[in-house]
C-alpha cells in the first residue's frame, strides 16, 4: 500500500514557513507580493520534481497536472491556497497544497496511473489581507470577478487597483483566460485544517465536511435616553447600554439552548454613546455574527433578533436591525463525502462528520462542480495564529485519506459536466 513520506509533507511546509515577509510573529505572504512569487515557485518546482505539466494562469492561481491513462476526461482537482493572513501559522492554506503534491507524488511512484488528469492547485487572495476582499483566486476560476472590479478593488494600504498590482506582478488579469469553464472538470477535494477545536478535542483523526456555514452579519441600533449617572434613578432610566446587554444575553442562552451544537453566535462590536463612565448611554450599536451550516437554522436566528427588538421597543426603546450580509451555506458534494469516508474505513482511521464554519474556496467551487472537504485537527483549535499546528502524523494520514480518495473517484462514473 501507497504510504504518504511524513518528511517530504514537513520539508515542503516547512520551506514555505520560510518564505514570508517580516511581521511581528509568524509568518505573512500577501497576494502578490515578492514573497508570494518566491512561494509560487518553489511550489512548481516541486511540481516540475514530480512530473507535472505547470501552469499559472492570468490571475496568479498554479497548476500542475498529471496526464490521466484515459484521452479527454475530465479533471480531479485538489489543492487550497498559498496566501496567509497577517502573523499566520503554517498550516492554512498550505497544508492543502502539500497535501495534495504529496498525493501527487504517490500516484506517480505506484505505477499505476489514474484514469483521469489529476491536478494539484495553490490559489491566490483566498484570504483578505491584502484587499478586503477573500476568495479571489478562486473567485476568478468560477468567472464571479468582473473586469470593472480589477479597476474597483483596491489594495488596503497603498490605494492601488487590483489592475495595477497584477500588472506590476507581471499578469495581464485577463478575466476570460482564469476561468475555468473552459476545462472539464470531475471534482474538486480541498484538504484544510478544521481551524476549530471539535476534531482536536473529539480525538477524531478526520473530519467529513458537510456543508460551509451561511453567515447573516447583523447591526443592531438601540436609542434610550442619555442622562447624568447620579441623578436619574435607576427606575427612571431608558439605558441603552443595557438594553443592548439583555438583548445580547438573550440571543446567545437561546443559541445555546436550541443551537449549541448547529450554530454559532458573536459580537464582536459594541459602542455606547456618549461614552461617557458619568452619563447613561443614550445610543448603543452592537454587530451580531450568525453562522450555521443549516439555512433554516440561520433563518430562525435572524427573524429571533428581529422579534428581540420587537420586545425591546416595548420598554420605551426605539431598535432597528439592519442585515448587512446575508449568504446561505453551501453544502459539500454527498458522493465525494462518501469516498472520503469509505478512505477513512480502509485505512482505519477514525472520523467524524462537521460543518465549516469558516469560508473556503470550496464554497466557490461547490455551485458548479462537486466539491467536498477533508479536515485536519488543529492542536487546541488554534489558527490565523502563529501557534497554529497540525502534526506530521496528521498530515499523513490526512494525505494517505486525499490519495484513497482519488482513487475512488478516479474509479466513479462520470457525471455530467456543468
Amino acid at each position: 500500500m501507497m504510504e504518504a513520506n511524513k518528511q517530504h509533507l514537513q520539508d515542503i511546509t516547512e520551506t514555505l514557513a520560510g518564505i514570508t515577509e517580516s511581521c511581528e510573529a509568524g509568518i505573512q505572504r500577501r497576494s502578490y507580493s515578492s514573497k508570494f512569487r518566491e512561494a509560487v515557485l518553489y511550489i512548481k518546482k516541486e511540481m516540475e520534481k514530480i512530473g507535472l505539466t505547470v501552469r499559472e494562469d492570468t490571475v496568479g492561481n498554479l497548476f500542475g497536472m498529471l496526464p490521466g491513462s484515459e484521452v479527454d476526461l475530465p479533471e480531479i482537482m485538489s489543492g487550497s491556497h498559498l496566501d496567509t493572513v497577517r502573523c499566520a501559522g503554517a498550516f492554512d492554506g498550505a497544508a492543502g497544497v502539500v497535501c495534495a503534491l504529496e498525493a501527487a507524488r504517490m500516484i506517480k511512484e505506484s505505477d499505476q496511473p489514474m484514469r483521469h488528469p489529476y491536478t494539484v492547485f495553490g490559489t491566490v487572495g483566498e484570504e483578505g489581507t491584502r484587499f478586503g476582499q477573500v476568495l479571489l483566486g478562486s473567485r476568478f476560476m468560477t468567472g464571479s470577478i468582473t473586469n470593472s472590479d480589477l479597476d474597483t478593488v483596491k489594495d488596503l494600504e497603498s490605494g492601488e487597483s487590483l489592475r495595477s498590482v497584477l500588472s506590476a506582478y507581471g499578469l495581464n488579469g485577463d478575466i476570460q483566460s482564469a476561468s475555468l469553464f473552459n476545462r472539464k472538470i470531475k471534482a474538486f477535494v480541498e484538504l484544510h485544517g478544521e481551524q476549530g477545536p471539535v476534531l482536536d478535542q473529539s480525538g477524531k483523526e478526520i473530519g467529513i465536511v458537510q456543508s460551509i456555514a451561511g453567515i447573516a452579519w447583523i447591526k443592531v441600533t438601540v436609542i434610550g435616553q442619555a442622562g447624568h449617572s447620579g441623578t436619574v434613578p435607576m427606575g427612571y432610566r431608558k439605558d441603552a447600554g443595557i438594553a443592548a446587554y439583555e438583548m445580547i444575553i438573550d440571543m446567545n442562552t437561546y443559541v445555546m439552548e436550541k443551537y449549541i451544537h448547529s450554530a454559532t453566535m458573536t459580537v464582536g462590536q459594541l459602542t455606547l454613546n456618549p461614552g461617557s463612565s458619568n452619563c447613561i448611554p443614550g445610543k448603543a450599536v452592537f454587530t451580531v455574527d450568525f453562522r450555521s451550516g443549516n439555512k433554516e437554522i440561520l433563518q430562525d436566528l435572524v427573524e429571533t433578533i428581529y422579534q428581540e427588538a420587537s420586545v425591546k421597543e416595548k420598554d420605551g426603546y426605539q431598535i432597528s436591525v439592519c442585515v448587512l450580509n446575508r449568504r446561505d451555506p453551501v453544502n459539500m458534494n454527498q458522493n465525494i463525502q462518501s469516498a472520503i469516508r469509505e478512505s477513512c474505513e480502509e485505512l482505519g482511521y477514525s472520523y467524524q462528520y462537521l460543518n465549516s464554519g469558516a469560508g473556503h474556496d470550496s464554497m466557490i467551487f461547490a455551485p458548479f462542480w462537486p466539491t467536498a472537504m477533508i479536515f485536519l485537527p488543529n492542536k487546541d483549535g488554534i489558527s490565523h495564529n502563529p501557534k497554529e499546528y497540525i502534526s506530521w502524523d496528521e498530515m499523513k494520514k490526512g494525505t494517505e485519506v486525499l490519495y484513497h480518495t482519488l482513487r475512488h473517484l478516479d474509479r466513479l462514473d462520470d457525471e455530467p459536466q456543468n
